[in-house]
């Protein structure tokens, strides 16, 4: 008699579908897994059928349980994992927090499971992320499925590994998740400022990232930390790394940079949690958080003192990680609200180390980290520039290296999270610092005149101010965000030789002056204070209010940064808002940019404005 043909199926069992081959759909166990003594994994939950009938074809994947020829006993054991439901209170763990365990097996595509993404506008890199097949065994109603990771050898050989052989982590980030898919994910939380939700390419794959309350408490990523190690990741990726960006490009440094760094060294993700718990704490949004902040913020320190120690003996290999960690405790301290001047020693320390790092002749990092070092730093120190005392000592605040890594930066028309579409402006103001350190000096000294070659500096700089154009290719938040710190700037350079209220008599230097900050206002009038790029507009707003008596501006500069406490919720903001009150208390002569410094040490506020 004619035996009856196998029919290939979408319905048969796992280990078929992955090899490919066709299953007669017996079960427990198929003819094809007994033969070849393979694990025959079946969907859970759907009607056993009797060999030979029938079965309606599904596109939902339902679960799958494991039947062994030899071990079917103990496969009945195991627990049952479950495809992601809408209706599920938690989910299976993160795909995007699953895929850095990538690392300690590289010869298999998963760990205990494999994760294929799948949504209605699915981006190129959510498929470049699943290596399933691409027929309906793959695919979930529900937005995703998983499937068991036990493989035969001939699937392992013929396995491509989606991540990066470069960077262990790639395929932790899909940087072009859809915004549509991304807004349905962010309407599903309530209770946070919509601030912490920017559509944009820079949103992780996993759904479970933005809802914190979706991580699995028995995360096997974080082994060594506890519950609120992954309220305080999750938290990061939901607020702090948008809050220190402002969204001048689509992919945030904050996450595609320094999460995968993170997972690979312990000191940079305890900075990362660190710096999530103390934002937390200053935008209040945690009523016990004061003791976790507390907490971390010391065990950062300690750990970073740890890795200095190590760096200074001359350990190998801690270059990179001691000066990330460097530059991350400087926003840290920004988050905070540091009001101790914590900040000016991170900073100096990032100097040095970054210095280090550029000086290298091969850089320790495979992309280009090292950029987003450079931004970070040029960011951190020209908003710093102004906390210093300009009649004191004074140390270069660019070393040659840094300089060189910012021009370069400059040629390739570089724009970034920190330094947007102005980074041209962020090289010219420790600049104007060091000039306006050497024409105040002199001006103390009685019998000495201004330098001839200080006159010409102060040409230059206004020249290169004045000629500054923010890119087109910027967006329109950024290239005004750009046009009011090029305002900023030239109340800064002008306002050495005095404010208008400081003259004797009204002048063309203070006709300049109150035109710039017309033109200010008005470009911040166009600009809602609720915008993102708000995160960096502390240095331009600081020095505008030292150059204004007009009360209308002054409670035009209170409005924004109240709303910016409101929305970003950085420490430092409030804290510039409390120095401006008090340089506003002082009388009009006395208000300037470069007396800034005697009201800081009056009230023992200092701060960076970054």
């Amino acid at each position: 008699m004619r035996a009856v043909p196998i029919i290939r199926s979408r319905t048969g069992c796992f280990t078929c579908r992955r090899r490919k081959k066709k299953c007669n759909e017996e079960k427990p166990v198929c003819s094809g897994c007994k033969r070849n003594k393979l694990e025959c994994n079946w969907p859970a939950g759907l009607p056993v059928r009797e060999h030979g009938q029938g079965q309606p074809r599904g596109r939902e994947r339902a679960p799958s349980t494991t039947s062994k020829p030899a071990a079917s006993a103990a496969a009945a054991a195991t627990p049952v994992p479950r495809s992601p439901r809408q209706d599920d209170v938690q989910s299976p763990v993160s795909p995007a927090l699953q895929r850095p365990q990538l690392a300690a097996s590289p010869r298999h595509g998963s760990i205990g499971a494999e994760v294929v993404l799948q949504n209605d506008g699915e981006s190129s890199a959510a498929r470049r992320f699943s290596n399933g097949p691409s027929d309906g065994s793959s695919s979930g109603a529900s937005g995703g499925s998983v499937r068991n990771g036990d493989q035969t050898e001939d699937d392992l050989d013929n396995a491509v590994s989606p991540v990066s052989p470069l960077s262990p982590f790639g395929g932790l980030l899909a940087l072009d998740v859809d915004s549509a898919s991304q807004q349905r994910r962010m309407s599903d939380v309530s209770g946070i400022s919509p601030f912490a939700f920017i559509p944009g390419r820079e949103g992780f794959s996993g759904e479970s990232l933005y809802l914190h309350d979706n991580i699995p408490m028995n995360m096997s990523l974080l082994p060594s930390h506890g519950h609120d190690s992954f309220e305080l990741l999750s938290y990061y990726l939901e607020r702090t790394a948008n809050s220190m960006g402002n969204g001048s490009t689509d992919i945030n440094p904050f996450v595609a940079k320094l999460i995968p760094l993170a997972f690979s060294d312990p000191l940079v993700l305890h900075l990362i949690l660190a710096q999530s718990a103390v934002h937390r704490q200053s935008a209040k949004q945690c009523g016990s958080g004061g003791e976790v902040a507390t907490r971390y913020y010391a065990d950062s320190l300690r750990m970073f003192r740890n890795l200095v120690g190590e760096y200074v003996s001359g350990k190998e290999g801690t270059n990179l990680v001691v000066t990330v960690g460097s530059l991350i405790l400087c926003l840290t301290e920004v988050a905070r609200g540091d009001v101790r001047g914590t900040i000016f020693d991170h900073l100096a320390a990032s100097k040095s180390l970054l210095t280090s790092l550029l000086s290298r002749p091969g850089p320790e990092s495979t992309d280009d980290l090292p950029e987003f070092l450079v931004e970070y730093y040029m960011h951190m120190v020209a908003s710093s520039m102004m906390s210093k005392d300009p009649r004191g000592s004074s140390q270069p605040a660019l070393s040659p290296a840094i300089e060189n890594a910012a021009k370069l930066l400059l040629e390739k028309n570089y724009m970034g999270q920190l330094c947007g579409c102005w980074l041209e402006i962020l090289t010219l103001i420790p600049q104007v610092f060091q000039l306006g350190h050497n024409m105040l000096r002199t001006g103390d000294e009685p019998g000495l005149a201004t330098s001839p070659d200080d006159i010409i500096t102060f040409g230059l700089l206004q020249s290169q101010i004045l000629g500054f154009i923010p890119s087109l290719v910027a967006s329109t938040n950024s290239q005004l965000a750009g046009l009011i710190f090029k305002q900023a700037t030239l109340l800064y350079l002008w306002s050495i030789f005095g404010t208008p209220r400081q003259a004797a008599q009204q002048t063309m230097q203070a006709d300049l002056m109150n035109g710039a900050v017309l033109e200010a206002v008005a470009l911040l009038n166009q600009l809602p204070a609720s915008e993102r790029v708000n995160t960096s507009l502390c240095w331009p707003l600081t020095v505008i209010g030292c150059c204004t008596t007009n009360p209308d501006v002054q409670q035009t500069l209170r409005a924004r940064l109240e709303t910016m406490i409101e929305t970003i919720g950085l420490g430092n903001m409030r804290q510039t808002l409390t120095l401006l009150e008090h340089v506003w208390e002082q009388p009009p002569a006395d208000i300037s940019p470069w007396t800034l410094r005697a009201v800081m040490q009056r009230y023992e506020i200092w701060i960076s404005f970054a």
